[in-house]
């Protein structure tokens, strides 16, 4: 049995900000309106992202940062996080990040990306400018659908992956979708929300070439569902039912 099925856990609990009985609020009707209006057709689709439970109320953060954090206790319960890991996180997320970091525990926690200011590391996804297996643990979420080749930053990031590493890997997937759509001539931003459902993406990842991109990168792929959390944890959280963490583990 998963250490998160836990029939204790209140009603509506985010683990991020540990508050319960409050109300997980909407996504913002500017997506998924300006998505329908460019004629997205994958909204109701996506994996995770639910559209009445998306973010806390009390903290903001979302669905994904909610099961997230959960995940991220697991694996310091199960020791395979400890305070001299090595943990670089890409494109932080502003409630997750806060919590590992009101944790204090871990020495070497680093936030990265290539344009967001207050980071520790400005740098290129696809051309990570740190050291080989200098990595113990990556936390990599939305960011492959950004760049202009997801197979050359997968392969970026198991080179900096130490041995027995682990990365937590996602990114939007359709349910359903046979193939990733990708059109390179797509470049307006309205070709983009049609196709990808967001202005500022390059992709749209279909499931099985989203595994293929990471094992074909060297990494095993861990995909954790409601089976392994439990279908009530997935209700009290806000979640989706198809709601997958994908694990890349060296």
């Amino acid at each position: 049995m998963s250490l998160c099925q836990n029939t204790s856990l209140p009603a509506n609990y985010c683990p991020v900000c540990q508050t319960s009985g409050q109300v997980f609020l909407p996504l913002s009707p500017f997506f998924w309106e300006t998505a329908a209006r460019h004629g997205f057709d994958c909204y109701e689709d996506c994996e995770m992202t639910p559209l009445d439970t998306y973010s806390c109320s009390a903290c903001g953060a979302s669905d994904r940062e909610r099961l997230y954090a959960w995940w991220f206790n697991e694996q310091i319960r199960q020791g395979r996080l400890t305070s001299s890991s090595r943990i670089v996180h890409f494109a932080p997320e502003a409630a997750f990040s806060a919590y590992i970091q009101s944790l204090r525990l871990f020495t070497s926690y680093k936030t990265a990306d290539l344009m967001m200011e207050g980071v520790d590391y400005n740098l290129d996804l696809m051309q990570i400018a740190l050291p080989d297996a200098s990595v113990d643990c990556f936390l990599c979420s939305h960011v492959l659908e950004h760049v202009p080749s997801d197979r050359v930053a997968a392969k970026e990031l198991y080179r900096i992956t130490a041995s027995g590493g682990f990365g937590l890997l996602m990114v939007p997937i359709a349910v359903g979708l046979e193939r990733t759509r990708e059109d390179p001539t797509a470049v307006t931003e309205a070709d983009r929300w049609k196709l990808y459902g967001q202005g500022d993406h390059v992709r749209l990842h279909a499931k099985k070439d989203f595994i293929d991109c990471i094992t074909s990168a060297g990494f095993r792929v861990q995909e954790l569902t409601w089976r392994h959390f439990g279908a009530k944890f997935y209700k009290r959280l806000g979640l989706k039912p198809t709601s997958t963490l994908y694990i890349a583990e060296k």
